[in-house]
């Protein structure tokens, strides 16, 4: 290749290495007050060393609202067909299904899309990659007790080798295989491992654009890049991300360790370079792989290991808010790390001022002591000796320390407060119910749930429509160029055969955020108004109506059953198949008209009525003649009963009339038997 080529490459990788370093320590900075590093606010001997998290707290509160809005749909990005008809839209669903389904699983797209999200919250810009890398792997396979026919075809497949015979003429033998493949990948690349150019302000408008990638040289062979030309890079055990450190805390390491030549790791530059080769005034973008060597290479030890014409930058930036006319964005780092600072620093003179109240320092008059142990490593339990004629209170006296902790704390409020104001990160932006807070109206605590998730709403939407939206068109590009055979894959729970070759590459498409930034309650009751709602324009209008549509309602409870946290709706609805739709609406269309069965519900009403008409009369006639038999009845009981009355009457009068003559025949027998008054003797007194 051309010195003049590769030295115009190696110069720009020079430049965006350099704005590389002079973004460094901002990222590093940001990087340690996640983690808590205690180096950063260094404490004298004797006093607290804690840190306040506030860094990691706001993030944390703001990523599970972020990620569940992005990655809680099965279909994350949506393809939209580029034209009009029916074969667009089939080919657009089923890009859909196939990038979604498959493609976004296979590659672990969803960590990558996590970690290009938390750089975007914590180091200003994230960046997306995707490729697709044609691998080479060796695969050993052993055989035994095989027969001698298992052979037969088997040199075409690979080396056969360690063939052995038993006593019962069965084969035991080795096949060694090499197995080429092309691999698809969507991966987060640290922004500290990232070259862009420094006066660029996007990716489109940077000459270089690529990053510094740390692989070991059996990779880059199996990638197929010449072995000779690999052998003579010069190793380096350096982390392509300068970041690496800072990023990984106190898990990072120091130990080095001596590898075999396959497995040494080497620095290997992959950029895309915008330049005139040709010479017609009109830049071109070239894809070069290239690293520095001793032993190969031009005069300046460059080695160049590809270089071809390119189609596209296979970047993205991932920013969850933009700075205006420049390449970084903003990050909540940058809003709270003197928020932290004082935080740390107040929280640990309270914690300083605590101990101080709790344990005074003593005063000691040494002479006064016989133990100065007991006084200044005192044991439970332990007496203080004194000196003879000495007084505890002339041997000790402690230096009393005011505690003014309460008004510290209040403080703390304050900046807190002003973390909020600058941030807007509450504890309702990581989807906690408004209810939540205690002392509040329910109003007041609905609008600060509202605040705070507008908040969320407008990152995921800068996230969405940015980097995310990017990487999803070049990943459906990368299917449609390396496509080479249909395929069968399961998708939906079915198998589908697939054939990418077919698609528009340049179909756009858009990314899902419609619900997710609120609380799960807050996305439930908004899914049951529009499932409300869809149900009474089907039951009022029909199944063939022009607002709703069978998949849309299916929709609407697929997307329920995903908020509700069920990984799929598979198990509660079937998606409706058109087929089956058409053909019950032209089966509804046969069936008589809304005049004939309300003209038929007419006449069954008006037949009804005239049989409870005749069934009431009989049962009034019944009624009638029951009424007079039970009058009549109640009639024969009467007279009956009088009668009864009547002759126990009589006999009561008899038995009286009966007693009285008695009583007279007794009076009258009396009178009878006394004598006469005029016949009594006469008696002198």
């Amino acid at each position: 290749m051309d010195q003049t080529v590769t030295a115009q490459v190696f110069r720009l990788i020079d430049q965006a290495e350099a704005y590389a370093d002079t973004q460094a320590k901002s990222r590093e900075n940001a990087l340690r007050y996640y983690n808590g590093d205690k180096s950063l606010l260094p404490a004298g001997e004797g006093y607290s060393t804690v840190v306040s998290k506030d860094v990691r707290k706001h993030i944390q509160k703001l990523m599970p609202s972020v990620m569940r809005t992005i990655l809680s749909n099965d279909v994350i990005a949506q393809y939209e067909p580029a034209g009009p008809g029916e074969d667009k839209e089939a080919a657009a669903e089923q890009a859909t299904d196939y990038i979604n389904g498959y493609v976004v699983p296979a590659c672990n797209g969803e960590r990558a899309i996590h970690d290009a999200v938390f750089d975007a919250l914590l180091v200003k810009t994230g960046i997306l990659n995707w490729g697709a890398y044609r691998n080479s792997k060796v695969v050993v396979q052993e055989f035994s007790g095989q027969s001698p026919d298992a052979m037969i075809g088997l040199d075409e497949l690979g080396e056969v080798s360690d063939i052995e015979e038993d006593e019962r003429g069965f084969l035991s033998f080795r096949l060694r295989r090499t197995i080429s493949e092309v691999k698809i990948v969507l991966r987060a690349v640290p922004r500290g491992a990232f070259l862009i150019h420094p006066n660029a302000t996007s990716i489109e408008d940077s000459p270089i654009v690529g990053e510094r990638q740390v692989l070991t040289r059996s990779e880059l062979v199996s990638r197929g890049y010449d072995r000779d030309q690999v052998w003579a890079i010069t190793a380096d055990n350096d982390p392509a991300d300068p970041d690496s450190d800072a990023r990984r805390g106190e898990d990072r390491s120091d130990v080095d360790a001596d590898v075999a030549k396959a497995m040494e790791p080497v620095h290997v530059y992959d950029v895309y370079i915008q330049m005139d080769s040709d010479g017609d005034g009109i830049a071109e973008l070239h894809h070069f792989v290239v690293a520095e060597g001793s032993d190969e290479g031009d005069e300046e030890g460059h080695i160049v290991l590809e270089h071809e014409f390119a189609t596209e930058v296979p970047y993205a930036d991932v920013i969850a808010e933009y700075e205006a006319h420049q390449f970084e964005g903003h990050s909540i780092a940058e809003d709270l790390i003197d928020i932290q600072d004082i935080n740390t620093t107040l929280t640990r003179q309270t914690l300083d001022n605590i101990y101080q109240s709790n344990d005074p320092t003593p005063a000691v008059q040494v002479d006064a002591l016989d133990d100065l142990d007991a006084v200044f490593n005192p044991v439970r339990g332990k007496p203080i000796i004194l000196a003879q004629g000495r007084t505890l209170d002339e041997a000790i006296q402690y230096k009393q320390v005011p505690f003014f902790g309460d008004k510290t704390w209040l403080m703390k409020q304050q900046i807190d407060a002003e973390a909020l104001d600058r941030t807007g990160i509450s504890d309702q932006s990581g989807g906690l119910p408004a209810e939540a807070m205690q002392n509040t109206s329910a109003t007041a605590a609905m609008i600060a749930s509202d605040s705070a998730m507008a908040r969320s709403e407008m990152l995921v939407r800068n996230l969405a429509r940015g980097g995310l939206r990017k990487a999803f068109r070049g990943l459906l590009r990368l299917v449609v160029a390396h496509a080479d055979q249909p395929r069968t894959i399961r998708l939906r729970g079915q198998w589908v055969q697939v054939d990418p070759r077919a698609w528009d590459a340049e179909m756009d498409c858009v990314v899902n955020v419609g619900l997710g930034a609120g609380t799960r309650e807050r996305d439930m009751a908004i899914l049951n108004l529009i499932l409300g709602i869809q149900q009474a324009v089907m039951s009022s209008l029909g199944p063939d109506n022009p607002l709703v549509k069978p998949d849309q309602l299916y929709n609407t409870l697929k997307k329920l059953c995903e908020t509700a946290g069920f990984a799929s709706a598979d198990p509660y609805f079937t998606r409706p198949d058109p087929q089956e739709v058409q053909a019950k609406l032209e089966a509804a269309s046969q069936q008589p008209s809304e005049m004939e069965i309300f003209e038929q519900v007419e006449k069954a009403k008006s037949e009804a009525r005239l049989q409870v008409e005749q069934i009431k009369q009989q049962a009034q006639m019944q009624i009638k003649g029951a009424e007079q038999q039970y009058r009549a009845q109640i009639d024969a009981l009467k007279a009956q009963k009088d009668a009864e009355i009547a002759r126990m009457k009589a006999e009561l009068d008899l038995m009286k009339h009966n007693d009285q003559m008695a009583l007279e025949w007794a009076r009258l027998d009396q009178q009878a038997m006394e004598p006469a008054p005029e016949q009594l003797p006469y008696v002198a007194r």
